[in-house]
């Protein structure tokens, strides 16, 4: 199985859980004046026996098969920009840390210093001027960088979750 047949396994056992729970709902009390919904009262309880019995096995199912996933997440390296990354690792960067970095680089910037600016009285005849304390080439080299390996993580996931199988 592929890993994205594994993903798409689990929305499926979700789905499946979701629609088992409806039906015990249903299924698992009557009035007392009601004809049971399965010719008979015993079958009725077999009934939601067996739905509950069906869940505990999509529980495991899905356990098992997350299971795998992970596993397969810390097995798998995957080569960007000379740098070799496991497939967990570019979860975390893609959902947390490429954002963080993101937001670090554009902190690089003079606003605070601007806005202190503004209140600054002049000193010794000297005009108040902002000062920088990072180079605009690097703000803008760090800014590209992390951008870009978000962009090729998204690519690169596609294609790795479509070819690779999942570690045993």
């Amino acid at each position: 199985m592929k890993i994205v047949e594994g993903l798409k396994r689990l929305r499926v056992i979700e789905k499946r859980l979701a629609a088992n729970r409806d039906s015990i709902t249903r299924y698992s009390s009557m009035v007392s004046t009601e004809k049971p919904l399965f010719e008979t009262e015993d079958k009725q309880r077999k009934e939601v026996t067996s739905l509950i019995q069906s869940c505990n096995d999509l529980v495991d199912e899905y356990l098992k098969t997350k299971k795998q996933i992970e596993h397969t997440n810390l097995k798998i390296t995957v080569e960007i920009g000379g740098v070799k990354y496991t497939i967990s690792d570019l979860l975390t960067i893609k959902r947390k840390l490429s954002n963080l970095m993101l937001k670090t680089y554009f902190a690089l910037n003079d606003s605070a210093g601007e806005s202190r600016l503004r209140h600054a009285s002049p000193v010794e005849g000297k005009t108040p001027h902002v000062v920088r304390f990072y180079k605009e080439e690097l703000r803008n080299e760090g800014l590209r960088m992390w951008q870009d390996l978000y962009d090729n993580i998204e690519s690169r996931l596609e294609v790795i979750n479509a070819t690779t199988d999942l570690v045993e």
